[in-house]
């Protein structure tokens, strides 16, 4: 005898019912059993990585919370207003130098006592020596003008980088897909979240940012202008009058401020051993930057408004460098040719001490 629908499709509702949810979800149970496995595979290259990983995944990280910061390379201290420094005395009465830039300022690569500014305090003791700088930063006028006048600042040297060198924001050249995902704030975010904490994704972030490097772009999303000074000179000219402007609207707000520049080199730009380091991993530049092409054409363009700028490629001359003796090379999670070392500092600092005309013109008569 032949059941009735009914009765069948209350069987099949009764035995639907008693399956489990995966059962009666294959399609959801899949995307689990993937999720799952993903998470158990990210994680067992996170414990390997871990142990035996040779990245120090947290050499380029910064920040601006006060207190003694531990690093690969030395300490960072970062006093009560959020700069790389010890505490800024306010009643002292030396005239202040302010330093500003971004990591190579900020000492990475060094370290504390040991930075440009931190050696030239030593070589004149009679002025006051102050950082102002942050990772990945370039100068401001917004920033710097309120730095001179919380700070009151007798002087400001930009210790320039190359990869300073970019166009205005709002520009073409400034929102190619890259360089527009690399600013979103959810991309900062998890950016500042992972980034030096999680060994996979440094690795992964390590290994994509490689990739863009050998492609022409640089660590904020946009081609690496410095590296083709003849083909973006519209770029130059740019970057120098953003400078400049900056420069002039601090002089106009605290007449008789003294500025300066001193635009830094690449490693491959004093060091033929680096040179052929970087080319043989797969890096490549316009022919004649190692020989200073792009302060060719960036320093006349600063000096033609009136900015003392000095090329420090002459810090190195006559030095028979290899890769990473003065230089950063293979301690983190970048491929680095612009953060000086220890020694790089060194020469850098003891060029600029005796460089006459940069003493006299930027902190002016020694007393």
């Amino acid at each position: 005898m032949r059941r009735s629908s009914s009765s069948t499709s209350a069987g099949s509702g009764v035995q639907a019912a008693g399956r489990s949810f995966l059962a009666r979800h294959p399609r959801f149970t899949l995307l689990a059993v993937l999720g799952a496995g993903l998470v158990l595979v990210g994680g067992l290259f996170e414990l390997g990585l871990r142990a035996f990983g040779s990245l120090n995944i947290s050499y380029y990280t910064g920040t601006t919370l006060p207190g003694l910061h531990r690093y690969g390379y030395g300490d960072i201290p970062i006093n009560a207003d959020g700069y790389p420094d010890e505490a800024f005395v306010l009643s002292g009465v030396k005239p202040r130098i302010g330093y500003v830039g971004d990591s190579v300022t900020y000492g990475i690569g060094a370290g504390y006592g040991y930075r440009v500014p931190d050696l030239l305090q030593e070589r004149f003791p009679q002025y006051d020596h102050w950082v102002f700088a942050g990772v990945g930063e370039r100068l401001e006028a917004p920033s710097l003008l309120a730095q001179i006048e919380q700070f009151n600042l007798s002087a400001v040297v930009y210790l320039m980088n190359l990869n300073d060198i970019v166009p205005e924001a709002d520009s073409p050249d400034a929102s190619t897909w890259i360089a527009s995902r690399a600013r979103t704030s959810w991309f900062a975010r998890v950016d500042l979240g992972l980034r030096g904490k999680s060994y996979l994704y440094t690795y992964v972030r390590f290994g994509l940012k490689t990739m863009l490097e050998r492609w022409g772009y640089e660590h904020h999303g946009m081609k690496a202008y410095e590296f083709e000074p003849s083909k973006y000179r519209d770029v130059f000219a740019v970057t120098a009058k953003r400078v400049a402007d900056a420069l002039d609207q601090a002089a106009a707000r605290r007449p008789g401020l003294r500025t300066c520049v001193v635009v830094l080199p690449y490693e491959m730009q004093v060091s033929s051993d680096a040179a052929r380091t970087y080319r043989d991993l797969g890096f490549s530049w316009e022919p004649g930057f190692e020989n200073g092409s792009a302060q060719a054409v960036l320093v006349p363009k600063l000096k033609s408004r009136g900015v003392k700028a000095l090329d420090a490629r002459d810090a190195f001359a006559g030095r028979e460098l290899k890769v990473g003796e003065a230089y950063v090379f293979n301690k983190g999670d970048r491929t680095d040719w612009n953060h000086p070392n220890r020694v790089g500092h060194a020469i850098l600092a003891s060029w600029l001490a005796d460089h006459t005309d940069f003493v006299s013109h930027c902190y002016g008569p020694t007393r």
